[in-house]
C-alpha cells in the first residue's frame, strides 16, 4: 500500500521546488562574501581602491577566469613557475607575494563570481588603505587606543589586552598574543591591513563583530611602526626587586604576628613542675 498524497501536499512540494533554486545562490553568495572578508580583505578591495594588493573591481575584464582561479588557489605555483602576469604583479606591488591560502577550486569560482557581481553592480567591498604619512598625533592616538586609554568606536578590546609592546610601562601588556614591538618589520606594508582585517583565527573571533575603522587601524599601526625607530628597551629590574622585597617583608611580618598570637597556647603546652 502506498500512502495517499493529498493535493495540499503536492502544492507544498511545488512551492519548495520553486524556492530552492532561489535560496541556494543567495547562500552561496553570502558564503563567498564571508570568505572574501576573512581571507582576501586584508590585502584587497572590490571597487574601494588598492591596498597591499590590487583593487579587484573588473578583474574578469582584465584577466581570464581560468588564470585568476589558478592564481587564487595556489599563487606560489605561478609566481615561482615563471608566469609573466604573476611576475608583473609582483613587480607592481613591490615584491609582496600573495600567500597560498588553501582555497579550493569551488571557492575560487565563488569568489570570482562575487567579484563579477560587485563590479557589475557598482558596489564596493572593503576600504582603501590610508596613504598619508603618519603624524605625531596619529602615533599618540594609536598608543592611546593600543593601551585602552581611548576606546575603539565599536567597543573592541584594547590591543594591550592580549599583546605587549616596548615602552608601555607598568605591566607591559598581555601575553596571549605576541609582542608587537617588531611587527612592522615582519609585516611591512601589510601591518595596517592586518590590524583592520585580521586573518588570524583568534583575532577574527574577537573582531568579527567589533571591527576597527580604517582610521583606528592606521593610528594603531602608526604607533607600532614608531616603535621600530626607538632604541631597545632596557630591562627594568625595579618591579621584580620590589616584588622580592615585598614578599620577604610579608613573611617576616606574618612570622612576628604569628608568634604573638599563639603565645598563650604555647605557655599552656609547657610541662609544669
Amino acid at each position: 500500500m502506498f500512502p495517499r498524497i493529498t493535493p495540499r501536499q503536492v502544492l507544498a512540494w511545488a512551492v519548495l521546488a520553486t524556492l530552492m533554486p532561489m535560496s541556494a545562490p543567495t547562500l552561496a553568495a553570502q558564503e563567498a562574501e564571508a570568505q572574501f572578508r576573512k581571507s582576501c580583505m586584508s590585502c584587497h578591495t572590490i571597487g574601494a581602491g588598492r591596498k597591499v594588493g590590487p583593487d579587484l573591481k573588473g578583474l574578469g575584464q582584465r584577466r581570464p577566469h581560468e588564470w585568476s582561479s589558478k592564481f587564487i588557489q595556489m599563487p606560489s605555483a605561478q609566481l615561482d613557475g615563471g608566469d609573466a602576469t604573476a611576475a608583473a604583479l609582483l613587480r607592481e606591488f613591490n615584491g609582496t607575494r600573495m600567500p597560498d591560502l588553501g582555497v579550493t577550486a569551488a571557492e575560487a569560482q565563488a569568489l570570482l563570481k562575487l567579484i563579477d557581481d560587485y563590479s557589475a553592480g557598482g558596489r564596493t567591498l572593503g576600504t582603501a588603505a590610508i596613504a598619508r604619512a603618519a603624524t605625531p598625533a596619529d602615533i599618540r592616538n594609536g598608543q592611546q587606543l593600543f593601551m585602552g586609554l581611548t576606546r575603539f568606536a565599536s567597543g573592541a578590546p584594547a590591543c594591550m589586552s592580549c599583546h605587549s609592546a616596548q615602552g608601555l610601562g607598568g605591566f607591559g601588556g598581555g601575553r596571549l598574543g605576541p609582542d608587537l614591538t617588531g611587527a612592522s618589520g615582519k609585516l611591512g606594508v601589510g601591518l595596517v591591513p592586518a590590524i583592520e582585517n585580521p586573518a588570524f583565527p583568534t583575532m577574527q573571533g574577537v573582531f568579527q563583530k567589533t571591527p576597527l575603522t580604517a582610521e583606528e587601524a592606521f593610528q594603531v599601526g602608526s604607533f607600532i611602526k614608531s616603535l621600530a625607530a626607538q632604541p631597545p628597551a632596557r630591562t627594568d629590574m625595579a618591579f621584580p626587586v620590589l616584588g622580592i622585597v615585598g614578599l620577604v617583608s610579608g613573611m617576616l611580618l606574618a612570622g612576628r604576628l604569628g608568634r604573638r598570637r599563639f603565645r598563650g597556647l604555647r605557655r599552656n603546652l609547657k610541662p609544669r613542675a
